[in-house]
C-alpha cells in the first residue's frame, strides 16, 4: 500500500468522505466479470481438475471477502462451452485442446461454489464470436460451428470470424444455446458482453461489404444496411428474451454494451460507439424490455471527453424511463485512474439510485483480487464495508418466501460472540438459500423501515456467528429474512433485543402481516411495466407508477391499485417534513384495478411521501417525483 493511498484514506475518514456503513444501501448489485477467454482470470489451461477447482474457490473467496454479491462467469468464449453441451465443444481454455472432456463440469462447480458463498452466478455468453484468436495454429474441434456450419460465418480481413447475425437460423441458434444452459443449470442470470458486429481495431475499420449477399436476401424491408444490422441484433435479443422467459423466467438478462451509445450523446462525449460501430442499440432493448439491466462499460475517469459522471447520468435516465436497472461497468485500468477513482465512481452511481443506478460491475476479477489501485482493500474497508443483496426486479416472476421463525441469539460468554439460529419454513423450497440478518437501533415493523446499512450478513444456512466486535454497545434490534430466487424478500422474523453491552434483553414476536385489503407497494415501476405487473399473481398488491416520462409540476402522480375486495381508499402526497400536503382523495371501490390521479403541483421534485389508507390500514412510503 503506497503512501499516497494511505494519506487519501486517512483524509477520507476524518473528512467524512468515506462512505459510512449506515449510508450504504442494503440492496445493491455488486458484480465482477470472471473472464475465461484466453485464461484471463481462470482457469490455468491444462491444469488438473483439482487445481482448477481450488483456484476457482480461492477466487470466489476473495470476491466474497470484498462484499461483492454477483459473479458474471464466462461460459462461452468462441462458440465453445464451459458446461456440458449438446451443441458446442468443450473449451480449449480448460484442457488446452478444444473438445476434450474435462474431469468435471466447470459451470456446475462454479454455481455450487458461488451459492455456497451467497453469490449469484450469471452465465456470461459471447453471442457471435467464432474465434477469439487469429493464430493459424489454433485447432477447432470437428463439432465446432466453423466446421459444421461454415456457411453461417462472416470472415474478415483481420482473421476474425463471427456468426452472421443476418441469418435467421443463426439468431435462433444463439437463443437455443442460451436455452440449453437455462434448462440444465441453476444459473441466476444470463449476461452478454459487447461483441456483436466486429468493432474497428488497428487497421481493421469494421464490417464493410462482408454481409452484402445476406442483406440482398433478407434485407428487403430496409433501405439502409446499417438499420438492418441493428435489427438483426435486436431480433437476437428478442429470441433470447423469449427463450429465458420460457425456460427460467426468474433469471435476469443483462448486457454490457459500449459505454457510448452514440458519439456526442450526451453532448460533448466522443469515442467509438455501440450504435454506429457494432450496430448495437441498447435503447431499443430497453424500449422493448428485452433486457432486465444494462451494464455499459464506462471505462473512463470522471471528467474529460468520456466523462464517467455525464455518461452514468445519461444511462441512468434511459434505464429509469424504461423501468429497468443500471449497473455501471468499471475498469480498474482506466487511463488516468487513481486509487480514489473507483470509490468516487460508485459514489456517483449511488447519488443516482433514484434513477435506477443500482449497482456496479468491475472489470475484471484478477484486477480486483490482485488489488489493482488498492481496489480490493478500499472496497472491503470503505465502499462495500457493509454487505448488500442484489436488488429485486418487480417485473420478474417470483413468490415472496415465508418469514423465518424461532430466531434466537445465544451469547458465548468466553468470546463474546453470538450464535444466531432460526428455522426455515417448509414452504420455502428454492435450493439457493440466502438470509438477510439485520440490526437497527430502533424497532421497525417491516423491511422497508430498516435504515441503510442495517444489513449485517447474508448467511446461506440456518445458523451464523456474529463476532463480538460487530455488536454495538447500545441497544439493538435483530431480525432475519429470507431471499427468494428473484431477490424478493420475506417479512421479518421475530426480533431479539440486545440491551446495552450486548445483554439479551428480550424477544419480540414477528410483526403482524397486514390483513387482506392492506397494500404492498413495489417500486420503481413506470407506465410500460404496468400491464405486466397487473398480471402477476399477487392478490391485494398495490402498484404505484409515474406514467409521465418527464414529470413536471403540472403532471399528476398516477397510482395503480389492485383490490381483492371492495374497500375505501384514501390517498395523499406530502413532503418529507410533512409541511406541504396534497388534498386527500377519498373514494370507495369494488374489487378490481384502478388508476388514481393525484395533483402533485404543490410538491417539489425529489423525495416525497405517499400516504395510502385502505379500510383504515395506512401505509407511508417514500416516492420520487421529477
Amino acid at each position: 500500500m503506497n503512501f499516497k493511498f494511505l494519506l487519501c484514506l486517512f483524509l477520507s475518514v476524518f473528512l467524512c468522505v468515506r462512505v459510512k456503513a449506515q449510508e450504504q444501501p442494503n440492496r445493491e448489485f455488486r458484480g465482477v466479470w470472471v473472464a475465461t477467454v484466453a485464461n484471463l482470470d481462470w482457469p490455468k489451461q491444462g491444469d488438473s481438475a483439482a487445481n482448477q477447482k481450488l483456484a476457482l474457490q480461492r477466487l470466489f473467496d476473495k470476491i466474497k471477502d470484498a462484499n461483492l454479491n454477483v459473479v458474471l462467469f464466462q461460459v462461452r468464449t468462441e462458440c465453445d462451452a464451459f458446461y456440458k453441451s449438446s451443441r458446442e465443444p468443450w473449451s480449449r481454455y480448460l484442457t488446452g485442446k478444444q473438445g476434450i472432456v474435462p474431469e468435471y463440469d466447470p459451470l456446475a462447480f462454479a454455481i455450487e461454489e458461488a451459492h455456497k458463498r451467497g453469490l449469484e452466478l450469471h452465465a456470461w455468453f459471447n453471442p457471435y464470436r467464432v474465434n477469439s484468436s487469429t493464430d493459424s495454429k489454433t485447432v477447432f474441434a470437428d463439432n465446432h460451428i466453423s466446421k459444421t456450419k461454415p456457411e453461417w460465418l462472416l470472415s474478415f480481413a483481420n482473421g476474425k470470424k463471427i456468426l452472421n447475425p443476418g441469418l435467421p437460423e443463426v439468431r435462433e441458434y444463439v437463443a437455443q444455446v442460451v436455452r440449453e444452459v437455462a434448462q440444465h443449470y441453476t444459473i441466476d442470470g444470463v449476461h452478454f458482453d459487447d461483441y456483436f458486429y466486429p468493432y474497428p481495431e488497428g487497421s481493421f475499420k469494421g464490417i464493410a461489404s462482408e454481409d452484402a449477399a445476406t442483406f440482398a436476401k433478407y434485407g428487403k424491408n430496409f433501405k439502409d444496411i446499417k438499420d438492418w444490422r441493428r435489427d438483426n441484433v435486436n431480433e437476437t435479443m428478442r429470441l433470447v428474451h423469449q427463450a429465458l422467459k420460457a425456460t427460467k423466467p426468474e433469471a435476469r438478462f443483462g448486457v454490457s454494451p459500449f459505454g457510448i451509445w452514440k458519439t456526442n450523446v450526451p453532448a460533448g462525449i466522443k469515442g467509438m460507439d455501440a450504435y454506429n460501430d457494432i450496430y448495437a442499440d441498447p435503447l431499443a432493448w430497453l424500449e422493448k424490455q428485452y433486457v432486465d439491466y444494462l451494464s455499459p462499460q464506462l471505462y473512463w475517469v470522471i471528467g474529460g471527453n468520456q466523462d464517467y459522471r455525464k455518461l452514468l447520468e445519461w444511462w441512468s435516465d434511459k434505464t429509469y424511463s424504461s423501468s429497468r436497472h443500471l449497473y455501471a461497468g468499471h475498469s480498474l485500468l482506466a487511463k488516468g485512474a487513481t486509487e480514489l477513482e473507483l470509490p468516487n465512481q460508485i459514489a456517483i452511481s449511488r447519488a443516482n439510485q433514484h434513477h435506477n443506478a443500482l449497482g456496479s460491475v468491475i472489470f475484471r476479477a484478477t484486477n480486483l483480487t490482485s488489488n489493482t489501485l488498492q481496489s480490493h482493500t478500499s472496497l472491503k474497508a470503505t465502499t462495500f464495508m457493509a454487505p448488500a443483496a442484489p436488488p429485486a426486479m418487480p417485473w420478474k416472476p417470483g413468490a415472496k418466501p415465508a418469514a423465518p421463525t424461532d430466531f434466537t441469539m445465544v451469547k458465548n460468554e468466553k468470546t463474546g460472540d453470538y450464535h444466531v439460529s432460526w428455522k426455515r419454513p417448509a414452504r420455502n423450497k428454492h435450493s439457493f438459500k440466502r438470509y438477510m440478518l439485520y440490526s437497527s437501533f430502533a424497532p421497525v415493523t417491516n423491511v422497508a423501515e430498516l435504515p441503510a446499512g442495517a444489513l449485517r450478513a447474508i448467511p446461506v444456512s440456518e445458523s451464523f456467528t456474529v463476532p463480538a466486535s460487530q455488536v454495538p454497545l447500545q441497544t439493538t434490534y435483530w431480525a432475519i429474512t429470507e431471499l427468494g430466487p428473484n431477490n424478493i424478500e420475506s417479512e421479518l422474523s421475530n426480533f431479539v433485543i440486545l440491551g446495552r453491552g450486548g445483554a439479551i434483553a428480550q424477544q419480540l414476536p414477528a410483526p403482524s402481516p397486514e390483513p387482506d385489503a392492506a397494500p404492498e407497494l413495489l417500486e420503481p415501476l413506470h407506465a410500460r411495466a404496468i400491464q405486466q405487473i397487473k398480471n402477476v399473481a399477487a392478490p391485494n398488491a398495490v402498484f404505484d407508477s409515474q406514467k409521465s416520462k418527464v414529470a413536471t409540476v403540472s403532471t399528476p402522480y398516477y397510482l395503480d391499485v389492485k383490490l381483492k375486495k371492495k374497500a375505501e381508499v384514501k390517498v395523499m402526497l406530502m413532503s418529507l417534513d410533512r409541511t406541504v400536503k396534497t388534498e386527500v382523495m377519498k373514494r370507495k371501490f369494488k374489487s378490481g384495478v384502478y388508476t388514481l390521479s393525484i395533483d402533485r403541483s404543490k410538491l417539489e421534485a425529489g423525495e416525497n411521501l405517499l400516504v395510502l389508507t385502505i379500510n383504515n390500514k395506512q401505509s407511508i412510503k417514500k416516492i420520487m417525483l421529477n
